[in-house]
């Protein structure tokens, strides 16, 4: 690496601000954690909306990294203004094309140019580390901040407003009333929105088969394309993996099934189209089951009258058919025709059907348990004159939102439409600055049960906002008195993470865009406090231990949620009492995976160190010992190795000894030492503390080649997948996680950088699509690009390739996961190779440059992987890191610039800044508690004088240096909060 290269990769650099086809794809995401999906767009406008629990489109496998999804929205919804005598225009790229966007998460800001005024979008929802419940409204705040840049004295009208999305899929299911109406609350003044039961001619009329498919073609339907096949499929003829189908005979409609190709990937690519004759509706409703891919208008079933669709399903990203109806009352007597679509190529990419019925009996839900019944609201704060109406009869136009003309609050449900509007308007002298500030909120409380069945108590789960609040007016009207003190912290936040820091922006943007993942629809909170997340995006159930261990972001920012999901979840509803294995999946999975074991004991012992007292490890640790011995049962002899099935992240059960899955093994054994000693159980922290010490001696002994360590197979299980002489990427994890928590060395310092060196050399490929032709592994998703390197899981410099096993999973080896690449990286830089971590972590970071994806979604197996969250142990690896919160600990060592350093840092009560001073004139470290509280004993630095001296907002306060390593204490101990500063003179 070049000396250049060395210094683009530490320099502090500036913002990233975006224009033009650099906005095309952004899609931050900007609502409350846990309370859905909701982007905000390069040029203001949001989208997606995924807050209503309809399931909205999520990438299976590496769809978005190859095919990056476009800004789309299920309603319409936006933002108008209107500059003294000027025309109104949109305020967005069709109204102020040079519009310019820089994200900050938890903040993004975008700019309108204009000759007279200069508007500045700020857009966010509360985001205060440490604060859970302020960080998770179902609310966005959109302050625009106008500047009279003119000469004369400018009034400016700006208005928003927002389709009606309440039941936006029921409306199509069962008759509904949509409705409006204004409200003022506090300094609040907006529109809600709702819906309610309509009504529907009860006439009980036998049903009508239209379709049952029980025959060997599809005489009286047209078929366009290939992947219906020649006829309905019989369901024993369903490849294996699609499981069981729920069909109601011995055939039915599936376009993957039928579909030409010999595996998923060539069958979900295959397009086509069935058309059925048409036929008069004589019934209220069609029902019919559906299974296969969520992706409206492109995978669905469609009933068309007069060539215009009037109902629309999808399948739930599931293979097992699901019971679907859509309400037709409105078109009795009208002919219509059915039409099953699949237009779509890339993961679960087909659609399932059976069994077409015209009926009168259509069971439903009471309206109070359908997941996208709720309301919605939008409102300015603040200002002096709010204009509202809540029923527009037009809003194609920005005239039409700054001046509506007002139509019926209450319209029908599935032929009509709604939107009402917000507006005021500012008068500005010469280069003065108001702002209007906009808040919209939802309330959708009932998420997709149906989805969410394998969890406890599935039939009565509810968002967690739905025990603050009532409706989205709620939610509103409490922001309208808190507001101001929630922003302020917010931004206290976003300066001290951004503004004040040190580190190199494109890091600080890279890792908090990570961050976001909390804010969609791969994180959940439901109303009794628990936590919930998929590994991405809808995508694989659980919590999964065995990914959710490598995300560090949630644990340091917000560590009572980590604490509760450990007890809860990890030890209780998880917990076999019997054994002490830990499930993998919560309720959905009650097997182990030995990484996500071992995982789970490290993230008990962080969730520990991110406490304020010893009482919550006292309380969790009978439990956690089991755990730990389920672990040593898993070890033989037990000599620190691992013997027997090890099933692990990969989806797949690895057998014979490896440095990757014994070394976290062996890591979980230093934890669980410290834990153990905490506790008063010396001899079982001796136990582990031995046994940890015989199974790194080994692991160098047997395993290290002399360049890396080395997977050594079990000759019982030949087939079985491995590494073998291969570089494995993952080797070093055990290691990796130690340096994490502070713990003692898990494998030799010489071996590991080593090995480290080695995985740079050799995984690090700088074109990944090259060496993946000539890779002798076939296959694998891809998540990297040929002109930007990647590190690749597995390289085989020693050969080894073809001897990987007989599984499916291998080709994972070819594939580079984010974070596992943040993982490298955090541990190359604790190990002291600074160069090397922040260019595998840049390397990520470009390969989600906005011209190529959407940089706020990095991809694994769906949308907002869990995984990459590990990216903030890149950031604890910087600063170096450590706090023990029941010993009043905390420590600094930094990497980068450690003459001149400056971080924002988070403890178990609260966060501030740190910075230091290393010249011939200043040797000075200041700990600055901007929120919370901190009880300090000690102050690990990485140099110390031998007679320190230390102030508290200018008091001095006694302090002793430890004459052995770089630690200070304060005999007194200290009690810092919000707003106060320690400095120590080195």
């Amino acid at each position: 690496m070049s000396q250049v290269a060395k210094q683009d990769l530490s320099a502090r650099g500036t913002p990233r601000r975006l224009r033009d086809a650099e906005l095309r794809l952004i899609g931050m995401p900007i609502g409350g954690i846990g309370c859905g999906q909701l982007y905000l767009g390069g040029d203001g406008r949001l989208w997606l909306w995924d807050v209503d629990n309809r399931t909205a489109p999520a990438a299976i496998h590496d769809l978005h990294f190859t095919r990056p999804q476009a800004p789309s929205s299920p309603f319409e919804h936006g933002f108008a203004v209107r500059i003294g005598e000027q025309p109104a225009r949109w305020l967005d790229a069709r109204g102020f094309p040079d519009v310019a966007f820089t994200g900050r998460p938890p903040l993004a800001e975008v700019d309108y140019p204009d000759s007279e005024v200069r508007i500045r979008l700020r857009a966010c929802s509360p985001f205060i580390p440490t604060e859970i419940d302020d960080s998770s409204y179902p609310a966005v705040f959109l302050d625009y901040a106008i500047t009279n840049t003119s000469k004369s004295t400018v009034e400016v009208e700006i208005g928003g407003f927002l389709e009606n999305p309440v039941c936006l899929g029921s409306r199509h299911t069962r008759p509904l009333r949509l409705s409006a109406e204004e409200f003022t609350t506090g300094t609040a003044a907006g529109v809600q929105f709702g819906a309610a039961e309509g009504s529907v001619e009860n006439r009980m009329r036998p049903d009508l088969l239209l379709e049952d498919w029980e025959k060997p073609d599809y005489a009286g339907w047209s078929v366009t394309g290939d992947a219906f096949g020649a006829g309905p499929i019989r369901t024993l003829d369903r490849p294996g993996y699609q499981g069981e189908a729920g069909a109601f005979g011995m055939r039915m409609v599936d376009s993957h099934a039928s579909a030409p190709g010999t595996d998923a990937g060539a069958r979900d690519s295959a397009t086509g189209r069935l058309r059925s004759a048409p036929f008069r509706i004589e019934r209220n409703y069609l029902r019919f089951r559906v299974s296969g891919g969520s992706y409206p208008g492109t995978c669905c079933l469609n009933v068309l009258v007069d060539g215009q669709i009037v109902g629309s399903v999808t399948g739930s990203v599931s293979d097992r058919l699901a019971d679907r109806v859509l309400f037709l009352g409105p078109w009795q007597g009208r002919e219509a025709v059915v039409e099953i679509v699949d237009e779509e190529t890339g993961p679960w990419g087909h659609i399932g059907v059976d069994q077409l019925v015209l009926t009168d009996h259509a069971p439903q839900q009471p309206l109070s348990e359908l997941p996208d019944n709720g309301s919605a609201a939008l409102a300015i704060l603040g200002a002096d004159q709010v204009r509202t109406c809540p029923a527009a009869v037009s809003w194609n136009a920005p005239e039409d939102v700054l001046d509506p003309a007002p139509g019926p609050p209450e319209v029908d449900g599935i032929s009509q439409r709604t939107a009402g509007t917000v507006s005021a308007t500012v008068t500005l002298p010469p280069g003065e600055e108001r702002t209007v500030r906009f808040a919209l909120a939802w309330f959708f409380p009932v998420p997709d049960r149906e989805g969410l069945a394998f969890l406890e108590h599935s039939r009565e789960l509810l968002r967690h906002y739905a025990s603050r609040f009532d409706n989205a007016k709620a939610v509103i009207a409490h922001l309208a008195g808190a507001h101001e003190h929630l922003l302020e912290r917010t931004a206290s936040w976003v300066r001290t993470w951004y503004e004040d820091s040190t580190l190199p922006h494109w890091l600080l943007e890279r890792v908090a865009a990570n961050t976001t993942i909390l804010s969609t629809s791969t994180c959940y909170r439901f109303a009794d406090g628990r936590f919930y997340g998929w590994e991405g995006a809808y995508c694989c159930a659980g919590t999964c231990t065995h990914v959710w261990h490598y995300a560090h972001a949630l644990a340091r920012l917000f560590p009572v949620v980590e604490r509760d999901t450990r007890e809860r979840v990890d030890l209780g509803i998880g917990f076999h009492a019997t054994t002490g294995q830990l499930s993998m999946r919560g309720e959905a999975d009650r097997t182990p995976a030995v990484d996500g074991q071992a995982g789970t004991i490290l993230r008990i012992y962080r969730e520990h160190q991110m406490s304020a007292d010893p009482g919550w490890l006292s309380r969790v640790w009978p439990r956690t010992k089991r755990a730990v011995e389920y672990l040593i049962g898993s070890d033989a002899e037990p000599d620190g190795v691992l013997d027997g099935a090890q099933p692990n992240t990969q989806d797949a059960t690895w057998f014979g000894r490896n440095s990757w899955l014994s070394g976290l093994y062996l890591a979980a054994l230093r934890a669980a030492a410290a834990m153990a000693s905490e506790v008063g159980d010396d001899g079982f922290a001796q136990r582990c503390h031995e046994l940890a010490d015989r199974g790194a001696e080994i692991i160098v002994r047997d395993l290290f080649n002399g360049e890396y360590f080395v997977h050594e197979l079990d000759p019982a299980h030949p087939g079985s997948v491995n590494t073998n002489r291969g570089c494995f990427a993952d080797q070093l994890l055990g290691q990796s996680w130690a340096a994490q928590l502070g713990l003692p060395r898990v494998l030799p310092e010489a071996e590991t950088r080593s090995a480290l060196r080695s995985i740079w050399r050799h995984n690090f490929v700088p074109r990944p699509m090259e060496y993946r032709e000539r890779s002798p592994i076939a296959g694998g998703r891809i998540f990297y690009d040929d002109d930007v390197p990647a590190l690749i899981m597995c390289t085989w410099p020693k050969g080894g390739g073809d001897e990987a096993g007989e599984n499916w999973s291998t080709s994972y080896f070819n594939e580079a996961w984010h974070g596992i690449e943040y993982q490298v990286a955090a541990h190359l830089i604790a190990e002291g190779m600074l160069d090397e971590g922040l260019a595998i972590a840049r390397s990520v970071h470009d390969r989600y440059a906005p011209l190529r994806r959407n940089p706020y979604n990095e991809i694994e197996c769906s949308d907002h992987y869990a995984r990459s969250m590990a990216s903030f142990g890149v950031y604890t690896s910087l600063l170096g890191f450590e706090h023990h919160g029941p010993r009043g600990r905390l420590g600094f060592a930094p990497k980068i610039t450690p003459e001149n350093f400056a971080a924002a840092f988070t403890t178990a009560e609260g966060w501030g800044l740190y910075r230091q001073q290393r010249t011939d004139s200043e040797r000075s470290s200041t700990v600055e508690l901007r929120h919370g509280r901190l009880n300090l004993t000690t102050l690990a630095l990485d140099a110390i004088s031998a007679e320190p001296r230390a102030w508290l907002d200018g008091e001095e306060v006694p302090v002793s240096a430890d004459p052995e390593r770089p630690l200070l204490t304060f005999p007194d101990g200290l009690t810092l909060t919000a707003g106060q500063e320690l400095r120590v003179q080195l």
